[in-house]
């Protein structure tokens, strides 16, 4: 009984999570005069947050810009194209996300939250560790990997390939991005991921501290419809490479197959 009950339950989620996955778009157009309400909002957040970071680092911030004159202000400086400056404006939040390249200074918060979780010897190595891959500092970084060059290579070692600390916060902060994109799209929201911005100006303008860097803001809102648009009509889907060009069988370039 206890077998049939979680293979229901698997089956019920997986078909929830593929609507959402498969009906999420990149919205063109929001409609301007209506707004979120708070509790979609941290709701949406919440479910963000859960999303999983190298050593729990979590080196990621999102500013919610909510404000009119705001947003029209980051349109007009910040935004590049026309069609980034519309969504800027209409959507009623700009989920502007920020990269922590400081990320050594997250250490001890997160040992504090870690405290009575994590296995000591792993919290007396989170420093070292965390350090190392991170790659803060050009000079560092290079060193780095230059050792484990070596040890890779000369001595048969596994080793990590250390990458600019840009490079890792990013990829860490797409993850969050992506999680909150489809908490948007499970409450019925249009987002639209934006990358085409002069991020120093809205670092000036939203006085973001000189440790973080700004890769993307994403507009939330719900999607604008022409008048006597039906709802339920939803927007082509941008064409996909298919499975076959895009993911492998034990190596790179042998087809992967399925059993019928």
């Amino acid at each position: 009984h206890t077998t049939v009950t979680t293979m229901v339950s698997f089956s019920s989620s997986a078909n929830i999570f593929r609507t959402i996955a498969r009906s999420r778009r990149s919205t063109r157009r929001f409609q301007a005069d209506k707004s979120i309400d708070d509790s979609i909002l941290k709701d949406i957040l919440d479910s963000s947050l859960r999303s999983p970071s190298s050593f729990n680092l979590q080196p990621t911030q999102i500013i919610m810009v909510r404000d009119t004159s705001l947003k029209e202000r980051l349109a007009e400086t910040c935004m590049l194209g026309p069609g980034n400056q519309y969504r800027t404006k209409d959507a009623p939040v700009l989920a502007v996300f920020l990269s922590d390249l400081e990320v050594t200074k997250r250490i001890g918060r997160i040992e504090k939250l870690e405290k009575y979780r994590r296995d000591p010897n792993y919290l007396n190595m989170l420093p070292i560790a965390s350090s190392f891959l991170a790659g803060e500092g050009h000079a560092a970084l290079l060193v780095k990997q230059a050792a484990t060059d070596f040890l890779s290579y000369q001595c048969n070692k596994p080793m990590p390939c250390v990458e600019p600390v840009q490079a890792w916060s990013y990829k860490n902060t797409a993850i969050l991005a992506q999680t909150y994109v489809l908490a948007a799209t499970s409450h019925g929201l249009g987002t639209c991921i934006m990358e085409g911005m002069d991020a120093r100006k809205v670092k000036e303008l939203l006085r973001i501290p000189d440790r973080y860097a700004v890769p993307l803001s994403i507009a939330t809102g719900y999607t604008y419809l022409e008048e006597g648009e039906d709802s339920n009509k939803q927007q082509l889907p941008t064409p996909r490479l298919p499975i076959e060009e895009v993911c492998f069988d034990d190596s790179f370039g042998v087809p992967l197959t399925f059993s019928e």
